[in-house]
């Protein structure tokens, strides 16, 4: 019997309104203000998109979650709420795309 795990949340932000007001703007500058070379996670797209098409999983937002855990387990200096969110945020939309 196959266990399906259901992802009981989609952000990695806090829900406190004082902190979360100031990780949307970190979030913001993340995504839309930084150059790549700024940011504090590298995203190479190539691995990525095989690691996508290999893993041939029907849920997109469980493979971004998977990839976003992984990433920063490995990369803890850059870790994050908000470098997390917009980590994932950056893979799903490319993902989506293609």
């Amino acid at each position: 019997m196959k266990k399906e795990r259901i992802l009981d949340t989609l952000t990695f932000l806090s829900g406190k309104e004082k902190d979360f007001k100031a990780s949307i703007f970190q979030l913001n500058l993340y995504l839309n203000g930084l150059a790549e070379n700024q940011k504090p996670y590298k995203i190479d797209y190539h691995t990525l998109l095989m690691s996508y098409k290999l893993w041939k999983g029907k849920d997109l937002d469980e493979f971004c979650y998977k990839q976003t855990v992984s990433h920063f387990l490995l990369n803890p200096d850059n870790a994050c709420n908000v470098a997390r969110e917009a980590f994932f945020i950056e893979i799903r939309e490319f993902l989506s795309k293609n």
